[in-house]
């Protein structure tokens, strides 16, 4: 209890501290307020008000040269303070900027520039959302899922379905919406830590940045929302909440410091908790993903952040709180499994469930020593055999090298300094990320050394996720604080700024049509042309053309190889598959390689097609045959 009443001084020359936050308080429990008028103007005002009321108290001493006097009052405060009222305006045009750069760039891909890189996995939302939609329930139970995430966009998408049916127009719009959901909870959560909304919109900017550093980052975040990004943004809106349950709290000791009433903060702060269970329930819902992405991290980061610290007091009423906030928040999210698990049924989920198996022990070390790899090819390193360091492609790698250690190493920093950060809620703020990010590093690397989640290097994002918030909270604050290595700390991200640049740029360079050279899009204009409207094909080429073509095209999943086409049961359900008497005809298309496959069975033999055409997709020939039957 006594830690909590220990200040921390301010540095004794605040004027030389280039902030990025607004005007710092002595008591760092203070609330920082970010209303237009700031100190300094205040200052102004308050100096030329002085000098006024004293020119007019005493007239009879001063007469003739009050008004001189005034005016010049009034030009030495606005001559002392312009400077910093300059520097904190160019810091906020700066970080607005910025911040509309990145967001108007990202939301360019997400609405237009996606296409080009629309495939057959970024239809794992949409068509979880479709299953919903045609079942009436929140599980179809003739559906094959290949995970169970119930909450996330796919309710969104849901919504969209009774405007815009199964369709591109449903998936972008969906997509966009979690875009800026994710985004606005970013930026709340930092400027909760950070106090500074400018520093909340270049930390966003920055993180926005690097989501699309590569092909795959950007297909996991804006082509999709499955359990890596769902992750990120269970954390940015659950930690918003938890650090303004934090902000309420300090609010009301200062209050009841000064003797006034901090009844409206306990009514907000227990309101935004009430949001908070309901919020953890949700998550928990989301079966594994929403416990060992979200609820453990967070959970055990704020019982660590309490109990660990030695500063704190084991038994004391602020320690009981914690404890019962961190119960409820479990209790909760265990009840969110629960209701999930009865909505389930007897539904498995076959991919989500592979994830959580053991790997061959002899396959350990392998998978360690690929590690490092797979987080740099996430940041954008590419293998450049021949190439030289100077040239334009190499000197990009070196900046995605640098970028990828960086990010890397400054969480480890950050942990060193974890007895720096001080009691106040900044500092707890600040530990929180901390400990939430070594959580979900231990739960990926223990499916990604032990596991089979090796087997793809996305499967790390949440572990780089978190890697890349705390790097961004922990630059801000040694340069807020102005600590020993403030300056050091920004000069390591000039490479992750460069990075972030350089990613933009690369989407910047994406054509908006660029999707009439997407295979799957070729393809949707081939089918239509031929007036086929149900069929099947491989997994590349179904549920992708089904959604691209809203439906007109009802391409379904199925297996071809030596022994035949049969049915694929996967993101797909069983009643696709039955006959339709008001079909009468169904088509197969088949890329060459496919077609010398099921040329080798008897498939040709046992079902005749009435006509067949081909087209070529990017260097691939594609064949359609049309029966007058159902062939699976």
């Amino acid at each position: 209890m006594n830690n909590e009443k220990e200040q921390k001084a301010p540095p004794e020359n605040v004027e030389a501290v280039t902030d990025l936050t607004e005007t710092p308080s002595v008591n760092t429990e203070d609330i920082v307020d970010l209303s237009e008028v700031t100190a300094e103007s205040e200052a102004v005002t308050a100096a030329a008000d002085e000098t006024t009321t004293e020119a007019h108290s005493a007239p009879k001493k001063i007469k003739k040269n009050s008004p001189a006097e005034s005016c010049d009052a009034i030009q030495e405060a606005i001559k002392k303070y312009r400077p910093d009222i300059m520097r904190k305006t160019a810091v906020w045009v700066a970080a607005i900027a910025v911040f509309l750069s990145v967001f108007i760039i990202t939301g360019y891909y997400v609405t237009t520039a996606s296409k080009t890189e629309f495939h057959a996995d970024c239809t794992d939302t949409i068509m979880w959302a479709n299953a919903s939609a045609e079942s009436g329930h929140l599980y179809d139970q003739n559906f094959k899922y290949a995970c169970f995430l119930p909450i996330g966009t796919s309710n969104i998408m849901h919504f969209l379905m009774h405007f815009y049916g199964l369709s591109m127009t449903t998936h972008i719009i969906g997509m966009t919406c979690f875009f800026v959901l994710l985004t606005l909870f970013m930026v709340l959560m930092i400027r909760e830590v950070t106090g500074s909304l400018p520093a909340a919109l270049t930390g966003t900017s920055l993180f926005l940045a690097m989501t699309l550093s590569t092909e795959k980052m950007r297909e996991i975040f804006w082509g999709h929302t499955i359990y890596y990004s769902l992750g990120i943004f269970f954390l940015a809106a659950g930690t918003f909440m938890y650090f303004r349950i934090l902000t309420l709290d300090s609010q009301g000791r200062t209050l009841r410091k000064n003797g006034k009433s901090s009844r409206s903060k306990t009514i907000r702060k227990i309101i935004v908790f009430l949001i908070l269970c309901i919020f953890m329930l949700l998550t928990g819902m989301d079966g594994v993903t929403g416990l060992t992405l979200f609820t453990i991290p967070f959970t055990g980061a704020v019982f660590a952040e309490q109990f660990i610290n030695s500063k704190h007091r084991l038994f004391s009423s602020k320690s009981g709180i914690i404890l019962f906030r961190v119960v409820s928040f479990l209790i909760m999210a265990v009840i969110g499994v629960i209701i999930n698990n009865k909505c389930v049924g007897k539904l498995v989920a076959s991919y989500q469930d592979a994830n959580t198996e053991f790997s061959g022990m002899d396959s350990w070390t392998e998978h360690l020593h690929n590690l490092p790899l797979a987080w740099m090819r996430l940041i954008g390193v590419q293998s450049l055999p021949d190439v030289m360091f100077t040239d334009e492609k190499g000197i990009y790698n070196i900046i995605y090298i640098m970028t990828s250690i960086i990010i890397a190493v400054l969480p480890i920093i950050a942990t060193c300094c974890f007895k720096k950060y001080g009691n106040d809620r900044k500092g707890r703020m600040i530990r929180i990320w901390i400990w939430i990010h070594w959580a979900v590093t231990a739960v990926i690397l223990t499916g990604y050394i032990f596991g089979i989640l090796s087997a793809a290097d996305w499967r790390i994002i949440p572990m780089l996720g978190t890697a890349i918030i705390v790097s961004i909270l922990f630059v801000f604050w040694a340069v807020s604080e102005n600590t020993e290595f403030s300056r050091l700390s920004v000069l390591l991200m000039v490479p992750v700024i460069a990075s972030g640049i350089i990613s933009c740029s690369m989407v910047t360079e994406l054509d908006k049509d660029g999707y009439k050279k997407n295979t799957q899009f070729i393809l949707a204009d081939f089918l239509e042309s031929e007036g086929v409207t149900k069929g099947y094909s491989t997994f590349w080429n179904a549920n992708s053309i089904t959604v691209i073509t809203g439906e007109k095209v009802k391409v379904r999943d199925i297996y071809v190889d030596e022994g035949g086409a049969r049915r694929r049961a996967y993101q797909s359900s069983s009643l696709w598959y039955d006959d339709d008497p008001s079909q009468k005809e169904y088509f197969l298309l088949l890329g060459s390689s496919e077609l010398e496959k099921l040329s080798a069975s008897d498939f040709f033999t046992v079902h005749e097609p009435v006509r067949q055409a081909e087209t070529v997709a990017n260097g691939i020939t594609y064949t359609l045959f049309v029966f007058d039957h159902n062939i699976i």
